[in-house]
């Protein structure tokens, strides 16, 4: 409400008092830089309490190398190349099944968690993938990173070694062998059976010579495709295992204390305000008026 001259007549309201201008929320924080300082200084301290309270994450890296890296070879920038490429598909052999259950059967971690706890990252242009294990405490997160790196080198080792035709034509081998000896007997009764006619002879020896083409047939089928599979050692192997384990810690008490500092500035920040403003709504019953600011006083 207007105030009363002493003359009878309203005086106008004071500008930035009771229809405070803009500059009225700049003012009345600049007046109380102390308040906004201990405000946003407080609730930094209590945010840097409350990270530090939470429970610190650890990570632990072990580091895993494709193949056997010689400078020396002259195909070397071919297979720096293309081992890259193999450890960016390697990489993600960390989340395999046979990985896991390794690491369940050693460490008592389920699927889910473990899982959840590890991840790969190819370096890039190098034939080098990391496996990054998180957990609560540096020796989990070592020895998760460990285990699960080992089992990566044994699953790719055994996957990548595996010939499923290897296995099928070693089995045909084996039968045609046994067909070639039934067929050498067969010739040799027949040879010495006087009754018998040219030919069964004939035939006799006809199937020995199909069984002995078909067996040295699969004989070569069989050493090519053993010769094709990937060696069993060295394929990936470790290039380093994880010993230390880095913590969250201090990322995260820095990240909730700034936090603390925001809210702490914009609390501040009100609470100024809110004060200027209790001020002015109080002074026409204190009988003084309360300083404007400097950008609503006449020139």
């Amino acid at each position: 409400m207007p105030v009363p001259s002493p003359n009878g007549d309203e005086a106008p309201p004071g500008e930035g008092i009771f229809e405070p201008s803009d500059s009225f929320a700049v003012w009345a924080i600049g007046v109380n830089k102390l308040l906004v300082v201990v405000v946003a200084l407080a609730f930094g301290l209590l945010g840097a309490c409350l990270g530090y309270l939470q429970q610190p994450t650890y990570t632990a890296t072990a580091s895993l190398q494709v193949g056997q890296v010689n400078p020396n070879s002259p195909g070397f920038l071919g297979f720096t190349q293309s081992a890259a490429s193999l450890a960016t598909a390697f990489s993600r052999s960390v989340g395999a099944a046979p990985v896991l259950d390794t690491v369940e059967r050693k460490l008592q971690l389920s699927r889910t968690v473990a899982a959840s706890r590890l991840a790969a990252e190819p370096i890039p242009q190098a034939p080098v993938f990391q496996v990054i294990a998180t957990g609560p405490s540096e020796p989990a997160a070592v020895r998760l990173a460990n285990v699960a790196a080992g089992a990566v080198v044994a699953y790719e080792s055994k996957s990548n070694s595996a010939n499923p035709q290897a296995k099928s034509l070693l089995r045909d081998y084996r039968r045609t062998s046994l067909e070639l000896r039934r067929a050498v007997m067969r010739v040799a009764e027949v040879d010495a059976d006087p009754g018998a006619s040219a030919d069964e002879l004939l035939r006799a020896e006809a199937a020995k010579s199909a069984a002995q083409v078909q067996l040295e047939a699969m004989g070569k089928a069989y050493t090519e495709a053993v010769t094709s599979q990937a060696p069993r050692q060295g394929l990936v192997s470790f290039l380093a295992g994880a010993t230390t384990a880095s913590s969250d810690r201090k990322s995260t008490l820095e990240l909730y204390g700034f936090i603390g500092v925001l809210v702490g500035l914009a609390l501040g920040c009100a609470a100024a305000v809110l004060r200027e403003r209790r001020r002015a709504a109080l002074a026409p019953q204190s009988g003084e008026l309360q300083p404007r600011p400097r950008s609503s006083q006449p020139a």
